[in-house]
């Protein structure tokens, strides 16, 4: 049997990943001197209560190499083999962690993947994988088309708001005032590993036009499922849903919620669709 393991930044639920059979290993937010580990000791509703009220933003951290040694092991003792799909390298260490805590246990039936990418991105991937383990693929046969599809795999997001954005230093003031007043929505995605921004939008309703022609434009594999997701804002979620129906129709679609890591940074409202790219 393989078991697919992945981090708490592939914001699927925690309803979703015990149904695809998926062990979690979370990164941790900081509040000041608070720690909490991202989906365990604080729902994504609370996690969002308390990002609006603080003062700073808070910061993330990768997790331990033993946190991952825990996990591998209970795999390992139970005669699975592990496909484990992280976050892109070039965001988090959270992988660098999960290899140290591999050598440690020296097995080669340990297969860990750099995802390149993150958010609802990893999500899609790890909803992939999970979905070839219950059809009974090997390990070795998992990680290939984990691997294969890094280049091909995108997130088309929207941020609502850009009091976080300025909070974390990624705007300055003037800018976030001028597009407030204007009221922009930056376009962002996942390219190279690395958050880019791939443009943006005046007003809501352009947002969600814009996050579909993206879509639509670069094209869908149609092999695969699209994922949709949003962060706190269902309203937001279904006028995404909506925008993106005729891109979906016929489609498995499934769906995931931002939570604390990623939010941390775009804050609530962000909104997301994700798939493969046509080859």
């Amino acid at each position: 049997m393989v078991r697919i393991v992945t981090d708490s930044t592939c914001d699927l639920t925690k309803e979703r990943l015990a149904e695809l059979g998926v062990l979690c290993v979370p990164l941790t937010v900081h509040f000041g001197e608070e720690e909490y580990r991202d989906g365990v000791d604080m729902t994504n509703p609370e996690f969002y209560e308390k990002l609006r009220k603080a003062a700073e933003i808070p910061t993330t951290a990768q997790p331990t190499p033993h946190a991952f040694e825990e996990v591998f092991a209970q795999c390992l003792e139970r005669g699975e083999d592990v496909v484990c799909v992280l976050i892109s390298t070039e965001l988090s260490g959270t992988a660098q962690s999960a290899n140290i805590a591999k050598n440690t246990l020296e097995s080669d039936r340990i297969h860990i993947v750099d995802s390149r990418t993150a958010c609802l991105a990893l999500g899609l991937l790890v909803e992939i994988a999970a979905q070839r383990a219950a059809e009974g693929r090997s390990a070795e046969e998992i990680a290939a088309e984990m691997e294969s599809l890094t280049d091909r795999v995108r997130i088309n997001a929207a941020v609502e708001t850009l009091e976080y954005l300025k909070k974390g230093g990624r705007l300055s003031g003037t800018a976030a005032a001028l597009g407030t007043m204007l009221n922009i929505h930056p376009l962002v995605g996942i390219l190279g590993g690395k958050v880019v921004q791939l443009g943006k939008a005046r007003g809501k309703k352009k947002m969600f036009e814009s996050l579909r022609k993206m879509t639509e434009e670069e094209g869908i594999d149609d092999k695969y499922p699209v994922l949709l997701g949003h962060a706190q804002s269902m309203e937001n979620y279904e006028q995404l849903r909506q925008a993106c129906q005729p891109l979906t129709e016929g489609r498995t679609v499934l769906y995931g919620e931002i939570g604390s890591v990623i939010g941390t940074h775009a804050g609530p409202g962000v909104v997301a669709i994700t798939y493969i790219k046509k080859a």
